[in-house]
């Protein structure tokens, strides 16, 4: 298996290693300053998104006949930042399918399966698989989200991660989405 450089890939994926990644189940590659800010970043913007509504709710200043929906809707607003921020924590880890199809034949169905919804072939080389969509949420089409697929034996090892323009905020549910489809077309 070995290291992967991606110069190029979204998220700037150097020196990828793959044996490393799959053995920890998280993508493990060399990140630069600029991906440790953003992550330092987002945990803090969305770490006071998570905890201002309780301020406000609790404040003992505040008149709780008044208590209007709006005081609700912050709690909402809470659980959406905490959301985002255990997403950005688990974002490189590996999601872990068991397969009854050799590495070929999972290589085959995940290759027939993103070409059918569109997406950009990245990578596909032995035992990686990488393909990228436009972002939706970005004005400039160079941002994508990248579906990672990494192949062992009876196993595929799958994450999605994207790339904004100012803060990678992580992908929040196509995840969860990818590992289902996935699921059933290599467990059939």
């Amino acid at each position: 298996m070995g290291t992967l450089t991606a110069t190029n890939s979204v998220r700037n994926l150097k020196n990828l290693n793959i044996d490393e990644s799959i053995k920890r189940k998280k993508l493990i590659y060399t990140e630069n300053w600029f991906d440790k800010l953003d992550q330092i970043v987002i945990y803090i913007f969305f770490s006071w998104g998570f905890v201002l509504p309780f301020l406000v709710y609790f404040d003992p200043h505040r008149d709780s006949t008044k208590t209007g929906i709006e005081y609700y809707l912050l709690f909402i607003f809470s659980i959406f930042c905490g959301y985002v921020i255990f997403r950005k924590a688990t974002e490189k880890k590996l999601s872990e399918i068991e397969s009854q199809f050799d590495t070929e034949k999972n290589k085959e169905i995940i290759n027939e399966y993103c070409q059918k919804m569109g997406f950009e072939k990245y990578r596909n080389s032995k035992n990686i698989i990488i393909y990228n969509s436009v972002n939706s949420l970005s004005f400039n089409s160079n941002y994508k989200i990248s579906r990672i697929f990494l192949l062992e034996n009876k196993k595929v090892y799958l994450t999605m991660v994207k790339e904004n323009y100012k803060m990678n905020i992580p992908v929040l549910f196509s995840q969860i989405i990818l590992k289902n489809e996935i699921e059933k077309l290599i467990r059939k």
